[in-house]
């Protein structure tokens, strides 16, 4: 800052006049003055004069006596310097250093003063603000302006700059700026200090190179490993196990690759016979599936002769093979390639093997990711918070969490804990979580959330600036279903790998939403305004010469048309420019004298007549003069032009008997020209039918000069809404480009979060994709689920703050047992370590989290509290069983009972009930790798069937089962019920029970895996396991433990049963021998099910 530029300077110039004042003095520099005798000296830089104050100088000499006075030179007239001042109530030598933290950098971006909430960028920009440095005198020094607080303590002082104003306080011993705001009016009194002073980042990523905070993670990673290297082992691992599934299936090879008649991008690959059946024995060995991806080659698939073994080295990236899916014949195998592979050929003959590029791309990505989190790239206290370690909390502007747009994403009125939870969530310093419960409304949250996290971004640029994320495409589909932020959709990235799997794209659907909405909107606006019809017949009409082949004939009945439109919109005071208008005049006068002249031209038998002139002496003799004089009459009754010499050539030869040489000569060029004016014009017709330079520039000088006025006035709305209709009706691909530049809000799962086409949209090339894939925020649902590795990925690329969301009381996260396993044996982990894998990241940070609380007064973890899904007794239980009882808050129920009223027949009055299917009605079958049960199954089939028949397509249900084989099983029976069908080879649920009236699901079988997520009215909840184990009381510690595993199974694992029985609303019916439920030892091994059993047969309840 320079001392001129200072807002605090007094507005009155004292004025001194210099006899030998020199003529380089700088306006705008400071200039000091001091006491010589009755006069002044005045300095600045190398130049000195000696002057007299002009006017009284009582108050001047005061101020130079006791220097505390800076001035600067505001002007000069010839001998007389302008002198502007500022008195300062005292001047002290002082050392100091300001911290400025992220707080203070997003309260200058969002002022528009610095480009992005930059901490580095904040110290610059503060340092040129409030640091004078223009005095000679004091150059080794630095000065800033500054004043005490009348209402606070000594610790606190404000700043004065060039328009600013800074506020700092003392917190611990550092000095911390607080705020800036604009400096206005003020009768504070200034100091000056004078010193080494220094504005300094004390921003997170700073704060954690301090060697105590160095010191605190290396002490957790010695205690107890990292998490990210445990992690790391893990990935490590599931690469080797990918390796050497494609090493066992090895390859197969193919003689010619034909492409199929009748089949979208389907190739017939023909292979021997006894080659296949081996290759197939391998595929169903190793358990590949018909989703396996498979690749061809012109040579097999050598993975021992290959150096690199990690998925960031070799040159298999550099490939592109063809890859696809296989489909088994008898003869040979069909592959289909994936949608990204169709315009690759196979070769002629080659190898099928197992594509390890899916799994290269996934490691690659989780690689990256580990290493931006270690580096510290953006979130640098991330890898802390994932190591368990406590780092410095970033100061943040605190935030509403609620605005009225943002509720506007509720159904109803929001509770407190959804309120608190988008609070917490955009105030974060760094990361928070928001535990949803079934039926808590987390959808909307994260809905609400998009709105507010774009409103916050403020002046700085939205696009594409919010990542939701999730592990599986339905869950980000879920997420981005009421994504709707500023008028906008989110976009979605990737998708499916097969077209048939469904998925919707939210801009597409935004689209033609809106083009719907519009239509009905413009229909009524052109109804009520006079204008439309005539201005939307213009536009045809104009449209029409533009683009149709049209006859010169055609092109002068539109422009006579148009001419009488320009009448009407006359008459409706919409008028052309004078000089528009008589361009339009002229235009279409000459346009009817060439059509008058054209069709006069063009008289009956014209061209016959003009080939009969004869032209030789012989011919001229037979009937020379008739054919003249028949041409002559007929030119004249056409009123064909000619030149004069012309008709005097054809009157002479129609009156003489013999022609001579010259006239021969004479008539015969006559004839060839007439015939060259009287040819068809043989050009192309885009060529011969299109409008002339002129004409296209005067109708559109006529558009532009009717459009520019009306855009002006309410009389033009009808003309603009139709533009934006013709954009989203016409040009759909153009304007779903358009949203997807726009929006802020970006939608991929978590791997795909860092494809090829994330980086396309960030524009970002291969090279620096990896380093430049970033956001505002990423939020990620259903987090509890995902596996730490693929969390990574998004979570590396978030830059102010990362929100998960999900519960870790449902279904766990994604990991391979046997993997686990096999690492803690091979690195010998400690209890610790190796709970890492059991434990989700989710659960692990929830934890953590509210232990930091305790520490750091930071809430991070809200868990939503109220449950709007199912009857109110059902909810109770699910609080009871699944969350209280492992100390986690109470859960509440928002609707009252009468909302989940029914008339299920069998179940009136019931919101539980249990269908008892005995022991003795069969037992459970092992049926690797699960159970069955068969009775269970047709029990099931036939209260389906009944229920579905009594109550039409009004009621949805689900049935759900813990085991793949008896979801089979029930599809089986529910084909004898008639409720499903053989569908491609598989079981389906018939098309006339698959929706209800409304367009939902009407009827689903699963596994519980399938259902998160998910609701029905009523649930059927197979049991499946039936026997007649006993638990010796005797039996004690793990023991006793591993024989209630075997008689109980799945049934133990809380997280799947509170996932089971909480995606009904109105009905929940278990089906299974109850005496497995009501055993000695069900109270201690399923004390839910043994709760929900106790509960179907209480009054209220009225189960059976």
């Amino acid at each position: 800052m320079k001392l001129c530029d200072f807002s605090l300077l007094s507005s009155e110039l004292v004025q001194f006049s210099c006899d030998d004042l020199d003529a380089d003095w700088q306006i705008g520099e400071a200039v000091s003055v001091q006491a010589h005798g009755n006069d002044y000296l005045l300095r600045q830089g190398d130049f000195v004069c000696v002057g007299k104050v002009v006017g009284s100088q009582d108050r001047t000499a005061i101020r130079v006596q006791r220097g505390l006075t800076l001035w600067v030179l505001r002007n000069r007239h010839e001998k007389v310097l302008h002198l502007q001042s500022l008195d300062l109530v005292e001047q002290i030598q002082l050392d100091m250093a300001i911290s400025v933290d992220e707080a203070i950098a997003e309260q200058l971006a969002s002022r528009g003063v610095i480009s992005a909430p930059d901490v580095q960028a904040a110290v610059d920009w503060l340092t040129d603000q409030f640091i004078a440095a223009d005095d000679a005198a004091t150059a080794e020094m630095d000065r800033v302006f500054l004043g005490r607080f009348d209402n606070v303590s000594d610790e606190g002082f404000v700043l004065f700059g060039a328009g600013w104003r800074g506020t700092v306080k003392r917190d611990a011993g550092v000095l911390r700026l607080m705020s800036v705001t604009r400096l206005k009016g003020t009768n504070a009194r200034v100091a000056m200090a004078v010193g080494k002073i220094s504005f300094q980042d004390a921003s997170v990523a700073v704060r954690l190179q301090s060697t105590e905070q160095r010191a605190l993670l290396d002490a957790a990673l010695r205690d107890n490993g990292s998490y990210l290297r445990l992690w790391q082992e893990y990935g490590a691992l599931e690469w080797e196990q990918a390796r050497d599934c494609a090493r066992e299936l090895g390859s197969l090879r193919f003689k010619n690759a034909d492409l199929i008649e009748g089949e979208l991008w389907a190739w017939f690959l023909k292979v021997d016979v006894d080659h296949l059946k081996d290759f197939r024995k391998r595929w169903k060995t190793l358990g590949l599936s018909a989703t396996t991806q498979v690749e061809l080659g012109e040579k097999e698939l050598d993975l021992d002769s290959e150096v690199e073994d990690t998925p960031e080295k070799g040159d298999r990236a550099r490939r592109r093979p063809v890859r696809g899916v296989l489909r088994f014949e008898k003869d040979g195998v069909v592959l289909i390639p994936s949608q990204d592979r169709r315009s690759e050929r196979p070769p002629a003959k080659g190898f099928i093997y197992y594509s390890l590029s899916g799994d290269e791309a996934v490691q690659t990505r989780r690689a990256r990711a580990r290493q931006s989190i270690n580096d510290g790239r953006r979130l640098p206290q991330l890898s802390y918070l994932l190591e368990g370690v406590a780092p410095p909390s970033a100061r943040r502007r605190q935030l509403d969490g609620l605005s009225a747009y943002a509720k506007a994403c509720f159904k109803g009125a929001p509770t407190k804990r959804q309120i608190e939870a988008l609070e917490k969530a955009i105030n974060t310093p760094d990361i928070a979580l928001i535990v949803g419960p079934p039926g808590t409304g987390k959808t909307q949250v994260i809905a609400a959330l998009q709105r507010r996290l774009a409103e916050t971004l403020g002046e700085n640029s939205l696009q594409h600036q919010v990542l939701i994320s999730s592990y599986q495409h339905d869950a980000v589909d879920n997420a981005l279903n009421r994504a709707e932020v500023f008028g906008l959709p989110a976009v979605r990235i990737g998708g499916r790998g097969r077209r048939d799997e469904g998925g919707v794209d939210p801009v597409g659907v935004w689209c033609e939403r809106k083009r719907k909405e519009i239509a009905v909107r413009l229909d009524a606006i052109q109804l009520n305004e006079p204008l439309t019809q005539p201005l939307k017949e213009l536009d045809r009409r104009v449209t029409a010469l533009r683009l149709a082949s049209l006859s010169a004939q055609e092109r002068q009945t539109q422009f006579e048309q148009i001419d009488l439109l320009l009448h009407q919109l006359f008459a409706l005071d919409v008028r052309l420019p004078a000089n528009i208008k008589d361009r339009w005049d002229e235009f279409l006068a000459q346009q009817k004298r060439v059509e008058t002249q054209r069709q006069a031209n063009e008289p009956a038998g014209l061209v016959r007549l003009l080939r009969a002139l004869r032209t030789s002496h012989i011919g001229f003799s037979d009937d020379g003069p008739d054919r003249a004089h028949q041409l002559e009459r007929t030119l004249l009754r056409g009123g064909v032009k000619l030149e004069e010499s012309e008709w005097m050539l054809l009157q002479r030869l129609s009156t003489v008997a013999d022609a001579t040489e010259a006239d021969l000569s004479e008539l015969a060029a006559f004839k060839r020209a007439m015939l060259d004016r009287l040819s068809p014009d043989y050009r192309p017709p885009q060529l011969k039918q299109a409008l002339s330079g002129e004409a296209l520039g005067l109708l559109a000088d006529i558009e532009c000069a009717i459009a520019a006025p009306l855009r002006q006035s309410r009389r033009g709305i009808s003309a603009v809404v139709a533009s934006y209709h013709a954009a989203l009706a016409q040009s759909p691909n153009e304007a779903a480009r358009a949203v997807r530049e726009y929006a802020s809000i970006v939608g991929a799962t978590c791997q795909q979060s860092a494809g090829k086409a994330m980086s396309s949209l960030k524009e970002l090339s291969d090279l620096d994709a990896s380093e430049g894939i970033e956001f505002d925020t990423v939020v990620i649902d259903e987090a509890a689920r995902a596996n730490p590795l693929d969390l990574f990925v998004p979570m590396a690329m978030a830059r102010r703050r990362i929100i998960l969301v999900g519960d870790h009381r449902q279904l766990p996260h994604l990991v391979q047992r046997e993997l686990e396993d096999e690492l803690i044996s091979r690195q010998s982990l400690t209890e610790a370590q190796a709970k890492a894998y059991e434990q989700s990241l989710f659960e692990r940070l929830v934890k953590q989290l509210r232990e930091q609380e305790k520490v750091d007064n930071i809430k991070r973890v809200v868990m939503l509290d109220t449950q709007y899904r199912m009857h109110p007794t059902l909810g109770d239980f699910i609080s009871k069983q699944f969350y209280e009882s492992v100390g986690l808050d109470v859960l509440h129920s928002g609707r009252p009972a009468q909302d989940f009223a029914h008339t299920i027949p069998g179940y009136q009055g019931k919101c539980a009930a249990w269908l008892d299917v005995p022991l003795q009605d069969g037992k459970e079958k092992f049926l690797k790798p699960g159970y069955e049960r068969r009775s269970e199954a047709i029990a099931i089939a036939k209260e389906v069937k009944r229920i579905t028949d009594s109550c039409g397509p009004t009621l949805s249900i689900g049935v759900i089962s813990f085991y793949r084989a008896q979801c089979d099983l029930i599809l089986d029976a529910f084909a004898d019920q008639g409720l499903a069908e053989e569908e491609d080879g598989e079981i389906r649920i018939a098309r006339s029970y698959r929706q209800t009236e409304s367009g939902d699901e009407r009827l689903r079988v699963g596994t519980v895996d399938a259902f998160q997520g998910k609701e029905f009215d009523l649930v059927f909840l197979s049991i499946v396991r039936a026997n007649d184990s006993t638990v010796s009381d005797q039996k004690d510690g793990s023991e006793r433990e591993r024989l209630l595993n075997g008689k109980y199974g799945h049934l133990r694992l809380a997280n799947r049963l509170n996932v089971a029985m909480s995606r009904q609303r109105k009905l929940l019916v278990a089906v299974g021998d109850k005496g497995m439920a009501e055993c000695p030892e069900s109270e201690e091994a399923v004390p839910a099910l043994n709760a929900f059993l106790k509960l179907c047969r209480e009054d209220m309840a009225n189960g059976r």
